[in-house]
This record gives C-alpha cells, sequence and structure tokens, in this order.
C-alpha cells in the first residue's frame, strides 16, 4: 500500500475533543481533601492563606461557636493580628464580645493539590443547580453568606433558609426571599477556577496555546488545514484483508452519543467507519475529529496501546485507556488469520465491536482481553 501524501494527510488535522482531554483531566484528581480551620485568639498573629471575600479588601470567613451553635462571621487583619465579629441574632459580637478562641478559614494549596477549590455563587444558583460537585461549606446547618451590596458577611442557616448579617452595630434578620442574590460558599469537586495561575493550569494553557488555531472540524472527503500528527492504530500499518492500511483513530457523534471509530485513505479521499446502535455507518457520515498526538512534554502524557485486560482495570494503573463516557479505541482481531481492524470498546459493557466487510463484527467479554486500547500514560503526568 502507498504512503499517505501530503495532500491527504491535510485531510486528517483536527486536534484531540476538549472531551478527551476533560476525561483524561480528571484520571488524575486527587480524593477532595477537608477544610481547614485554623483557632486563633483574637489579637494573635493572623493566619496565612485566609479565605477572602469577594470584593472586598480585608475580610475573611471566620467561625465561632455561642452557647454551641456554630456562627459565621468576618475576621480582618488589623496590623497583623486576628479580628472579628459575628451576629448572633440580636446583636453585633466582637473581640472581648467573645469568649475564647475563633477559627479562620484557610485553603494552602489549589485544585489540583486539594481536590477541590472555594467558590462564591449565588444563593438563588445554589439552590437551583444542585450538583454532587459543589457542595456548601458548612458546620452543622450553618454556613457562610455575604451580603454584596452591604459588604457584610453572616450566617445562613441551611435548613431554614434564613440568614443573620451583621453591619455597623446593626444586626439584620434576612428570609429566604431576601437572600437570592447574596454569595454562598461552596467546594468545587470538580473543576478548577478561572484564571486559576496554579502549575497544572499553566502547563493546561500552554497545551493551548500549543494546539491553537490545530482544531479544525473533518468532513468526510473534505480538506481541512494540517493539524498535527494524527493518532495512528498500533502505530503501524494494520493487517486487513486488502493487504496493510494505515487506520487512524476517529471521533463521532451520533444522536449526541460519542462515538469511537477509524478513517483511512481510500483512493486519496478520507473514508470513514463507524458501529452505531448495532449499525454500520461509513462514506460521509458528516462532521468528525481526528486524534492528534502532541508532544509528551507539551502534553504532559504519551500515548500507547495496551491490551484491554490492563486499562479496563479500576484500580490504580500505569496507563489509562483514551476514552469519553465509557467508550474508547480498540483495535479487533476479526478472524483466525489475524486481520486487525481499529473499532470501538465499551469499558462498561465489556465489549469492542468495528466494521468488517460492511458489517457489524462485535465480541465480548474475555474474546477482548487481548486487543489493543489507545492509552495515555499517566506515569508522565504524575513525575
Amino acid at each position: 500500500m502507498r504512503k499517505f501524501s501530503r495532500k491527504v494527510l491535510s485531510l486528517l488535522g483536527a486536534l484531540l475533543s476538549t472531551e478527551v482531554m476533560r476525561n483524561i483531566k480528571c484520571t488524575w484528581q486527587v480524593p477532595a481533601d477537608d477544610d481547614k480551620w485554623t483557632v486563633q485568639a483574637i489579637g494573635t498573629p493572623f493566619p496565612n492563606n485566609p479565605v477572602k471575600v469577594p470584593g472586598q479588601q480585608n475580610m475573611y470567613v471566620a467561625l465561632c461557636y455561642i452557647h454551641g451553635q456554630p456562627l459565621m462571621g468576618r475576621a480582618w487583619n488589623d496590623g497583623g493580628v486576628v479580628q472579628c465579629a459575628f451576629a448572633d441574632g440580636k446583636e453585633e459580637l466582637k473581640g472581648t464580645d467573645i469568649d475564647g478562641a475563633i477559627q479562620v478559614l484557610t485553603y494552602d494549596g489549589n485544585h489540583v493539590t486539594k481536590g477541590f477549590f472555594y467558590e462564591w455563587m449565588k444563593y438563588s444558583d445554589y439552590v437551583a443547580k444542585k450538583s454532587e460537585f459543589r457542595t456548601a461549606l458548612r458546620c452543622g446547618s450553618s454556613a457562610p453568606i455575604v451580603w454584596p451590596d452591604k459588604g457584610a458577611l453572616g450566617t445562613i442557616n441551611l435548613e431554614k433558609r434564613t440568614a443573620v448579617i451583621a453591619r455597623n452595630q446593626e444586626c439584620y434578620a434576612l428570609t429566604e426571599a431576601q437572600l437570592k442574590d447574596m454569595l454562598v460558599l461552596v467546594r468545587n469537586t470538580k473543576e478548577g477556577p478561572s484564571h486559576c495561575e496554579c502549575p497544572e493550569c499553566e502547563r493546561q494553557g500552554e497545551l493551548r496555546k500549543a494546539s491553537e488555531l490545530k482544531l479544525s472540524v473533518l468532513k468526510s472527503e473534505k480538506k481541512v488545514p494540517v493539524g498535527g500528527k494524527v493518532i495512528k492504530a498500533l502505530n503501524r500499518p494494520l493487517n486487513t484483508k486488502d493487504g496493510p492500511q494505515e487506520q487512524y483513530v476517529a471521533l463521532w457523534y451520533h444522536f449526541g452519543n460519542a462515538v469511537m471509530g477509524r478513517v483511512w485513505c481510500s483512493r486519496g479521499k478520507v473514508a470513514a467507519a463507524f458501529v452505531s446502535m448495532k449499525k454500520v455507518f461509513m462514506g460521509d457520515v458528516g462532521s468528525l475529529q481526528i486524534l492528534a498526538q502532541l508532544s509528551p512534554t507539551v502534553a504532559g502524557f504519551d500515548y500507547g496501546w495496551q491490551p484491554y485486560r490492563k486499562v479496563a482495570l479500576i484500580e490504580e494503573k500505569e496507563w489509562q485507556p483514551v476514552h469519553i463516557s465509557f467508550v474508547a479505541p480498540c483495535v479487533l482481531i476479526g478472524d483466525k488469520e489475524g486481520h486487525e481492524y481499529l473499532g470501538e470498546a465499551n469499558l462498561k459493557e465489556e465489549y469492542a465491536h468495528t466494521v468488517l466487510g460492511n458489517k457489524v463484527f462485535r465480541l465480548e467479554g474475555s474474546a477482548i482481553s487481548e486487543f489493543q486500547v489507545s492509552s495515555l500514560q499517566v506515569s508522565l503526568v504524575l513525575r
């Protein structure tokens, strides 16, 4: 079989999809750490890395217990020492009004090392967008709430949906209807903060810069700009019934579902083959994407091909499958002669399928254990 010409290679120039990047990123996310409250007596040195209230120059989240009940309030740095104020529902308590020490919320690290970051969001959004990835910082039913218009911080009772906030020696009791535009503090365990400058986000930023202008949508049998080095199945021509053939990992969406398949050169044009809903889709399938490879020093990981039995393990492993949802690129052996075809493995339901002779070829269970799955080497990221 003849080699791809530069003209044909230009048809295969789409970058690794953002969905794949999200799955890769989640692979090495650490478990979420606990909240860290630093115990401080009034007038002692102010702690490092306090959690700041948005829009305020010198206001931080604090906690104290009054009559056994947790209250949230504000702490500030008064010439290098701790001062604070809380609302107990009747009056504003400051300094010597508080018996004993308080606690100041601190955050030492970043969303990668801690497994979460603190995010302030509107109370109305918090209620409307219930999410397992955004949970309120709370002690019992008490949580911090900020009144942006007043520049004040107090306590919301998440069960009763009421709040008490003190400002300028006055104490305000607020109902749910008054809270909708106020801000509550949540733990975000899914993403990173916008404009994050941690080493991981800086690396991701460099990756985005390196790949800028390389992301293009490939339409079957159409020209697109050169996009980079595309991922070749098994890094060599596959042994097919039609002879050696270079096949490339492709991603296609069918009714919103991710489908992994293959593209190859057919008479100088790009051909494609996918299996979805137990049916064959070939030829002009519309828009699709080709998996491209960046330098390991830029991407922070490297690609390879590993047996299904290794990458499907639940426990910690060196190689992780490249996947979206539960589907990953997989090279299947189609017959006793060992003919190879690129298709898809379902990591959840433990089967693999591809297009063979214009028909669906599918195997399940132990029959797919040695099939090669596109993988990335996690150890490169963790070094």
